[in-house]
């Protein structure tokens, strides 16, 4: 492994409470090689590129390496920020590319940005609605990309494999007639036939997830093939000359209910260094822990037991 990230985002930390400018300084003062952030259409339709300025002025002032997410998906729950007046439309394709486009302009000239990240695991049903993007977009906004910044390799990310419910449930290809005619394709295959040589495929890998009915609540954990299937995603990216990396590895809890956030079943400190290990040993280009809001606030709030465990994790100090 060659660099150590995370990921931050603004509407993230606000929702535990945390002033995010303040954050944000706190998290670059860590010194991971890389900080991955997102653009949100949401917010810039409503204030414009304000609090993303911000950021990426923030982590250039302190010399922090970026990565920035474009397009419909950006990081965390409802997945989609799309503005309001296009929430009920499928794919508004001229749109998208406008706003792709936007952003590129606007941050192409940051010298401390070192890829693009092209939506957010475009090709997992998710959000409120199911929803994923097609592949033709997707591959839209890659090529877009490299017409606009041609010197930066693009990312693409998927969620890992978990178990055969979950890959079923987040699989884009949801009708009876493609299972029955074997026409579902991997989202990992997906989006490696959006990257070209030199880009990267990133999977998103976590290993405990809650899940609740109206009747129950209970935590589901990773088949334990999970790190096997990364591991071989890898070296199908290896063989096309592709780079891989883990885009996010799980660093906070994922509870059935926001009533055990502070107090959490899922996962635990000591679990976070457990995993780091494992996906260490498969040598990922990089490693991207997901979960830097809640470290901070788990620190305000007189529990730095993440934060000690991922600062006590290897930085290449680049």
């Amino acid at each position: 492994m060659r660099y150590l990230g995370t990921s931050f985002a603004r509407w993230r930390a606000e929702d535990l409470g945390l002033d995010y400018r303040r954050a944000f300084t706190r998290l670059c003062g860590w010194r991971f090689d890389l900080v991955r952030l997102s653009t949100s259409w949401f917010e810039v339709d409503q204030f414009g590129y304000e609090h993303l300025d911000w950021l990426v002025h923030e982590a250039g002032r302190l010399g922090q390496r970026l990565v920035l997410t474009v397009g419909m998906k950006a990081l965390g729950w409802p997945e989609f920020y799309l503005p309001v007046r296009l929430s009920a439309q499928r794919e508004p394709r001229h749109l998208v590319l406008h706003h792709v486009a936007r952003t590129i302009e606007r941050y192409r000239g940051c010298p401390q940005l070192v890829a693009w990240q092209i939506e957010n695991e475009p090709f997992n049903r998710s959000g409120p609605t199911a929803r994923t993007i097609r592949r033709s977009l997707v591959r839209a906004e890659a090529q877009l990309t490299r017409r606009l910044d041609p010197g930066r390799p693009i990312i693409v990310t998927t969620f890992a494999h978990f178990d055969a419910g979950l890959d079923r449930s987040s699989s884009r290809f949801q009708k009876n007639w493609q299972r029955r005619l074997r026409l579902t394709v991997p989202p990992e295959r997906e989006a490696l036939a959006v990257l070209r040589r030199n880009d990267i495929l990133g999977l998103d890998v976590y290993r405990s997830i809650g899940a609740r009915t109206q009747d129950r609540s209970w935590v589901a954990r990773a088949s334990p093939d999970q790190l096997e299937s990364v591991a071989r995603w890898n070296r199908v990216a290896g063989r096309q000359r592709k780079r891989f990396w883990i885009s996010e590895a799980q660093a906070e809890p994922w509870e059935p209910t926001r009533a055990t956030h502070g107090d959490p079943v899922s996962v635990q400190p000591e679990e976070v260094r457990d995993l780091f290990q494992q996906l260490s040993s498969l040598q990922p280009e990089a490693i991207l822990l997901w979960g830097s809001e809640y470290w901070l606030w788990r620190e305000e709030n007189d529990d730095p037991r993440w934060a000690d465990v991922v600062r006590g994790l290897p930085v290449s100090r680049l």
